[in-house]
């Protein structure tokens, strides 16, 4: 089967586990991000400079065709909504209004946009996948991570609404990834106590060994995209198989 992977927020992190894991298996990449990267010597990763918390941009970019192109012939086309921001990483009251602003159209407008426009352009006969990466954020309430943990939230909800729709061929699943060791974790163990009560938990995850790499969660995602049951479990988590 000719299969196409999307992947958003390529350049860094898990995204680049997952974009590696799919151009090692041979498959067709294309990947969305502000800035290009160097994975490995391949002709079959396109990559797109784009941020993606531009909505106007993202918007039209769409409408330029690119992604009919990328996906013209597939028999199987899989979009992994991975890019994200987790700050602000403060408790309201504490948060810049600027990291709030940015995190809504990169963290739900973007993936929604590409959901709805695959579902509208896919080919005929071909299987689309679409997988959020969701957060278990977006499932328990965190002091610090309104404004994540809402956003993740919303795609979860998101892809109960789509699998609900019952479209032809489309199967959708918001996957929480684990706590990986990403440059986000950085980000997050850097926050004041003040600003993110759990500072701590994440510090003590970092020298407790308690992260998983970028390339073993990549692999534990492809696989449960593999498998013949995606999409029956909306709302899932990668340890659920550990």
């Amino acid at each position: 089967m000719n299969t196409k992977i999307i992947i958003t927020g390529h350049s860094s992190g898990l995204g680049k586990a997952l974009a590696g894991h799919y151009l090692q298996a041979g498959c067709s990449v294309l990947g969305l991000a502000r800035r290009q990267v160097r994975l490995m010597p391949s002709e079959k990763l396109v990559q797109q400079q784009i941020d993606l918390g531009d909505s106007t941009a993202l918007t039209a970019w769409l409408a330029g065709g690119f992604l009919e192109r990328f996906i013209k012939g597939a028999g199987e086309i899989i979009l992994i909504n991975n890019a994200a921001a987790v700050a602000p990483n403060a408790v309201a009251g504490r948060q810049q209004a600027a990291e709030i602003a940015a995190a809504v159209p990169l963290n739900i407008t973007a993936p929604m946009l590409l959901a709805n426009h695959l579902i509208a352009c896919k080919p005929e006969g071909a299987v689309l996948k679409i997988v959020h990466i969701g957060s278990g954020a977006g499932r328990n309430a965190y002091p610090g991570w309104s404004v994540y943990g809402a956003a993740k939230a919303a795609l979860d909800h998101h892809a109960r609404c789509i699998a609900a729709e019952q479209h032809p061929r489309v199967k959708i699943a918001s996957i929480a990834p684990g706590v990986v060791d990403t440059a986000m974790q950085d980000e997050i163990r850097r926050a004041h106590e003040t600003d993110f009560p759990m500072v701590q938990r994440f510090l003590d995850l970092k020298t407790g060994g308690g992260l998983s790499s970028p390339e073993a969660t990549a692999a534990e995602i492809a696989g449960m995209i593999a498998s013949e049951c995606f999409g029956t479990n909306v709302i899932d988590d990668v340890r659920r198989l550990r």
